[in-house]
């Protein structure tokens, strides 16, 4: 892999983002006594993304080949995971791929 294919690639990237939480209000945060919204009216297959800023040298870029979703993924992905990232977010604890960068240089 040629340095400006890795630059470009280090850029922008693609990923599968979640744009809400399905099981929460959006208005109050609140959990939904009724049925909450499906899983994937709150995920999108996005392109065009920036790419993250390595913070340091414990952080990698990876180039993901195959990516899990786990039961966790599913509950952060209605909010009802103990931990709710800042909207949107890249759902994902399991993955597979290439480390493309690292932090630090």
């Amino acid at each position: 892999m040629t340095a400006a294919v890795r630059r470009s690639q280090m850029q922008m990237m693609r990923a599968v983002r979640c744009h809400g939480f399905a099981a929460l209000d959006e208005a109050t945060g609140s959990i939904l006594s009724n049925k909450p919204a499906l899983i994937r009216t709150v995920l999108s297959l996005d392109e065009g993304i920036e790419a993250p800023t390595l913070q340091n040298d414990t952080h990698v870029l990876i180039q993901a080949h195959f990516a899990g979703v786990q039961y966790p993924d599913f509950l952060q992905a209605q909010g009802l995971y103990q931990h709710r990232p800042k909207l949107p977010y890249i759902p994902g604890m399991d993955v597979a791929g290439v480390v493309i960068a690292k932090g630090g240089g």
